[in-house]
């Protein structure tokens, strides 16, 4: 299946109640062949503005850092592909109706190197609940490493994670 047959269907997705409360779906962007893929929670409140994945201020954070360990040919996603009310983390069931969009992108891109951001992407792909001890792991998923790592916005709450955030990007350049 090519993207943009992914990305119709998830435009046009009623599985769940989110699509209700979004202004648009969210799909994925980058290359179809990207080494990288960038996989996070949910779009945010830019994101649901502009239609298209990390561009508010933790989209900043982590675009930076992915430009500045040269990790530019990067397909970047969301769990969840409409935004849930008032930020709040997506329900399993929101998750669940979304998972095959996600799992269909990830056999369509063949990435080499899959960066988990924050705990819902954490725990979807590894099955780990904490972020803290799924960092320190590794992890496989069709055929893809998983580095786990801290999500932008969490960074941006608490500078004190930057090291560990960038450490996990280094770790994805050095594993391609």
């Amino acid at each position: 299946m090519k993207l943009e047959e992914i990305f119709s269907e998830i435009r046009n997705c009623r599985k769940c109640e989110l699509w209700k409360y979004a202004k648009q779906a969210v799909v994925g962007e980058g290359p179809e062949n990207s080494k990288v893929m960038v996989i996070g929670e949910a779009p945010g409140a830019e994101e649901d503005k502009t239609g298209r994945p990390f561009v508010g201020r933790a989209g900043k954070l982590l675009r930076n850092a992915l430009s500045s360990n040269s990790l530019n040919e990067v397909y970047i996603t969301n769990v969840v592909k409409h935004r849930p009310p008032n930020n709040r983390k997506p329900k399993k069931e929101e998750i669940k109706a979304c998972s095959e969009f996600l799992l269909t992108e990830i056999q369509t891109v063949k990435p080499k190197i899959i960066i988990a951001l924050g705990s819902t992407a954490c725990n979807f792909l590894t099955g780990e609940k904490k972020i803290k001890i799924a960092i320190e792991k590794n992890y496989e998923l069709m055929g893809a490493k998983v580095l786990v790592d801290y999500h932008p916005a969490a960074v941006l709450r608490n500078p004190k994670l930057y090291k560990t955030f960038e450490k996990k990007i280094k770790e994805a350049k050095a594993n391609l």
